[in-house]
């Protein structure tokens, strides 16, 4: 009785953990790495500059697009799930799939909204 519990929940630990455990060492063995890699830098002189990140500065425009996006998803999965086929005890994927396209689809305007912007800025300096 106790193996036939055990068995499914190890099965479900092991699944989930396993590749959960494995993230975190690869993760720590690239930072320890870079570490290395840094201090021996540092030992030879060598100066390090930390590369400069650019902020996002249009964070309104993204969000804006991609929730336009996901409605338009939506609703366009909701006036299209009628017409497509039923396939038994599964859920037609039509609403999720339509909504995460649109939202994709608000990304890639966003893209190249913020690109255009970002050259005129460029143009002006």
């Amino acid at each position: 009785m106790l193996a036939g519990l055990l068995i499914p929940i190890v099965a479900i630990v092991c699944s989930i953990g396993l590749p959960i455990i494995m993230i975190i060492i690869l993760g720590v063995q690239a930072q320890r790495g870079r570490h290395a890699e840094r201090i021996a830098m540092i030992e030879k002189g060598v100066v390090l500059e930390e590369p400069e990140k650019k902020a996002n500065r249009y964070p309104a425009l993204r969000n804006g697009l991609v929730m336009i996006g996901l409605s338009l998803g939506l609703i366009i999965g909701l006036l299209v799930e009628p017409y497509l086929p039923n396939y038994g005890d599964y859920f037609s994927l039509g609403i999720p799939a339509f909504t995460i396209l649109f939202g994709g689809i608000g990304f890639v305007i966003y893209f190249f909204f913020s690109r255009k912007m970002q050259e005129k800025e460029n143009n002006r300096d």
